[in-house]
């Protein structure tokens, strides 16, 4: 090899490794050694297949051996998986361009695409999120119309009553038909409350920071301290002293949502039994869990039918609300990472787990609950 061969090779910006018809490495670059953490000392010499996964050597022997047979100019690694090892034993993906050289063998440029698969199956996400936000759209804009239309055709319909009513001095009449409307127009405003609040949840940026849980325990109780002293319910708590590094305010709003839940499908004629604990997992993520004694829900309903909004598993007569509580902790817990599991069983109440992932320094929450 002439001195000017080799100093092309040194001067090429990727990594260049010429190898012989026997699969030994004969010359490589700087740019080489830097890409796979071996000297040259260690390279120059060795087989190419230390730079291959131990698991992809035999079927690489074999298309090594096919291109000695049919040698041509080519580029691999495009439309497919195909990876490299390096001295540490990390594994990356690569595209190789083979240039065969006569009597010598065969010139490779090896080039790390992690950037570009990386930044692909970012794109493949946000493709997919953005497939699934338009079926939600869609959906959404249906249900919602529908809901927010039927407590407003019954104000229409009472109004109608309400008139007829007080034309024929009918004050008993006129005091169900009023009861009715204002009931309806709460419905309604609820609704638009929920549904604006679920449209603009990501509207502001999360401001994440340490925050203990039984504070945000302590907000959301105060909050919901009349229904509870109303019903008679019994909240038990045991947090301890976890944190979590999360938005606070949007933190109570997921709490308050499922505690609301918890509360309100309690079993008819008892009062609700509402358990919030913490717990920290084998693998050091942090939970938090709300568990009720209520009515549940079949055990087969999915984790994405409960949390759809305007999905209903009871009856609205029974149980009132917007259906939109459960989508909005969904939206919440999606925005900070979290993940959700759920346990029911009909008859047996509702167990929601969160988990809130792992302590910056592995520390500071607790165990128990």
């Amino acid at each position: 090899m002439d001195d000017m061969f080799r100093l092309a090779v040194e001067a090429c910006p990727a990594a260049m490794i010429l190898v012989d018809g026997g699969g030994i490495i004969r010359l490589v670059n700087e740019e080489c050694e830097r890409l796979f953490g071996y000297g040259r000392g260690r390279l120059v010499g060795a087989s190419i297949d230390i730079l291959v996964p131990i698991g992809a050597r035999d079927g690489h022997r074999a298309r090594r051996a096919l291109f000695a047979g049919h040698p041509s100019k080519r580029r691999m690694g495009e439309g497919r998986d195909l990876r490299a090892t390096r001295a540490d034993g990390q594994e990356f993906p690569v595209e190789i361009g083979l240039t065969p050289i006569a009597g010598i063998g065969v010139l490779a440029f090896v080039v790390d695409i992690s950037a570009r698969v990386e930044a692909e199956r970012a794109i493949r996400g946000y493709t997919e999120q953005l497939e699934q936000a338009n079926e939600n759209l869609a959906r959404f804009a249906h249900v919602a119309s529908h809901d927010i239309q039927e407590p407003l055709r019954k104000i229409v319909a009472f109004a109608d009553m309400l008139k007829g009513a007080l034309a024929a001095s009918d004050t008993t009449e006129a005091t169900y038909a009023a009861d009715v409307m204002a009931q309806s127009a709460r419905r309604a405003r609820r609704l638009v409350q929920d549904v604006l609040t679920l449209a603009t949840l990501h509207e502001t940026r999360l401001e994440r920071r340490r925050v203990r849980l039984s504070a945000i325990v302590a907000e959301v109780l105060g909050g919901l301290s009349q229904t509870i002293e109303e019903d008679g319910a019994r909240v038990e708590v045991d947090v301890g002293e976890t944190t979590v590094d999360a938005d606070p305010a949007k933190a109570e709003r997921l709490l308050a949502n499922l505690v609301s839940n918890a509360l309100k499908y309690h079993r008819p004629g008892e009062p609700a039994v509402v358990r919030i604990s913490a717990r920290r997992a084998a693998d050091g993520t942090t939970h938090l869990v709300v568990a009720d004694e209520g009515v549940g829900f079949p055990a087969q309903a999915a984790a994405a039918e409960i949390f759809a909004p305007f999905r209903r598993l009871h009856r609205r007569e029974d149980y009132p609300g917007s259906g939109i509580g459960l989508a909005i902790v969904k939206s919440i817990a999606d925005e900070h990472g979290w993940s959700i599991a759920v346990e029911a069983a009909e008859g047996k109440g509702a167990r929601f787990d969160v988990r809130l992932g792992s302590p910056p320094d592995g520390g500071g929450g607790r165990s128990g609950g």
